[in-house]
């Protein structure tokens, strides 16, 4: 039987088996007996001490039942459960050159240096929208050094980003009092992913329309995450020798719902890359009015009953520290504010930020609602 170092333990395992259907029969600590829905032969064994001496055998077995059952490779299962926590962003270059799944040293060191231009550059646009950076945010600069990259694969040359992703359902609950930071920190991976995947989609939609985009068009774009150094994170890999297009596939966590319109696989050829190129050139041109992006919960609401419009309160994270920022809602909106805040719903604010040393913050707002990058709704 092939062996392979188990790269997860029994929080990875059991998550995992209860998203592909198995469900806990009868367990100690030291293990757990699972079936597979209501069958009676499909049942397996899952170990609960990593610290046991027989761990990796018995993950082992684990994972060669689980080979057979699924009738995929034991790396396949083996990495599908190590990644159960995670979202894994593939990025692939493609030319008929490359058939034997080689690539070029100079076309191999753009693809890598791409991934972390998109991250830093996505990163970036999670923390403000703003056409183009000159210098990115230290949380942003941050990225590269905090997700991870995995093994290369074969399908002409494969290389994958690892990211955190967490349910909301796991780390918020109904009027919540105070932000987490350390759950913060552990979501704005998520956040990054669901930003790229965001903007990367409006592109390749402004590349494939018939027409050439408008310039209000490249501004809205600009909402949605793009940016002058996301649009050359691009066009680096595509303009390479020997790779004609780079595809990106955003293969989400199982255990935390795909952010609501966001987009599953992306493609950029050497035509779509002339378009890319001119909404890079227009943005680095062109200068766009920055908002700012905060993620959060609400904690305070405050209405009077003739009021046009409401108080409303989010903590979050401002260079890494808690910070309570206070804006002005209507009608609607401030209801939703108040569903969000009944419901533990984190949410999502966007606009002019004002937030003095000392003072108190506040924010002029243009967008708001549910954080959709981690699946939530309200």
């Amino acid at each position: 039987m092939a062996q392979v170092k188990p790269d997860f333990g029994p929080g990875e395992i059991r998550s995992y088996l209860k998203v592909s259907g198995w469900s806990p029969v009868s367990g100690s600590e030291l293990a757990e007996l699972w079936r597979f829905r209501d069958s009676e032969d499909k049942v397996v064994l899952v170990p609960m001490k990593p610290g046991a001496p027989d761990f990796a055998k018995r993950a082992n077995i684990l994972l060669s039942d689980l080979s057979q059952l699924e009738s995929r490779d034991l790396r396949a299962v083996h990495d599908a459960i190590a990644t159960v926590y995670h979202d894994v962003t593939d990025l692939r270059a493609s030319h008929p050159s490359l058939s034997d799944g080689s690539i070029p040293l100079e076309a191999g060191y753009e693809l890598f240096m791409s991934a972390k231009r998109l991250r830093v550059a996505s990163a970036a646009a999670s923390i403000r929208r703003q056409g183009h950076f000159r210098n990115f945010p230290l949380r942003a600069k941050d990225q590269a050094r905090e997700v991870r990259l995995g093994q290369t694969r074969r399908g002409s040359y494969i290389v994958p980003i690892i990211s955190q992703a967490r349910s909301p359902e796991d780390v918020y609950v109904p009027q919540q009092e105070h932000i987490d930071i350390e759950v913060e920190e552990t979501l704005f991976d998520r956040r990054v992913t669901a930003t790229m995947s965001r903007a990367l989609g409006v592109l390749e939609q402004m590349a494939s329309s018939e027409r050439r985009p408008t310039g209000s068009e490249i501004a809205d774009s600009v909402g949605e995450g793009v940016s002058y150094e996301l649009c050359r994170a691009l066009s680096k890999v595509v303009n390479a020798d020997s790779v004609a297009a780079l595809d990106i596939t955003f293969n989400w966590s199982r255990v935390a719902s795909p952010p609501p319109g966001s987009s599953n696989r992306v493609e950029f050829n050497r035509d779509a890359i002339e378009i890319v190129d001119e909404v890079s050139s227009r943005l680095k041109s062109q200068l766009y009015t920055h908002e700012h992006v905060l993620y959060g919960v609400i904690t305070d609401l405050s209405r009077r009953p003739d009021d046009a419009t409401g108080r409303v309160g989010i903590e979050t994270l401002i260079k890494r520290r808690r910070r309570t920022v206070w804006f002005d809602l209507a009608d609607e909106p401030y209801h939703l504010a108040v569903r969000c805040h009944d419901t533990g719903t984190p949410v999502r604010a966007q606009g002019v930020l004002a937030s003095p040393p000392g003072g108190i913050a506040t924010m002029e707002i243009s967008h708001f609602g549910p954080d959709r990058s981690l699946g939530s709704d309200a």
